[in-house]
């Protein structure tokens, strides 16, 4: 199909035209996210993946590796919030209770 494995990250793959990304497709285990700046390369990689593959759109991407996902199309900007699988880490530890500190160490604090 064209991709090719980023150096950074063997989960995040990426399609080429003249020089420019058309496709990001990030993959983990059975989980995956397609972004570009062209819906129809979209839909036409999800076409061909689904003679394949079962697949299953979920549409727009809100979660991801317990990871939010929000868009602000005006300002062109994503914001990724992870309090979702904080919070289940501190239930994992039985430490959703604690209390909160700004700063858990004196400031300068000599460590030596």
């Amino acid at each position: 199909m064209g991709f090719i494995c980023t150096f950074a990250n063997d989960c995040l793959y990426l399609k080429y035209e003249n020089e420019k990304i058309t496709l990001l497709v990030l993959v983990y285990v059975n989980d995956m996210a397609v972004a570009g700046p062209n819906g129809y390369q979209i839909i036409s990689f999800k076409n061909t993946l689904s003679k394949d593959f079962e697949i299953t759109d979920l549409g727009k991407l809100k979660f991801i590796l317990s990871i939010l996902i929000t868009c602000d199309h005006t300002n062109q900007l994503i914001y990724l919030n992870q309090s979702a699988y904080i919070h289940q880490v501190l239930m994992h530890f039985n430490m959703q209770d604690i209390s909160l500190v700004a700063t858990p160490l004196a400031v300068k604090h000599d460590l030596m």
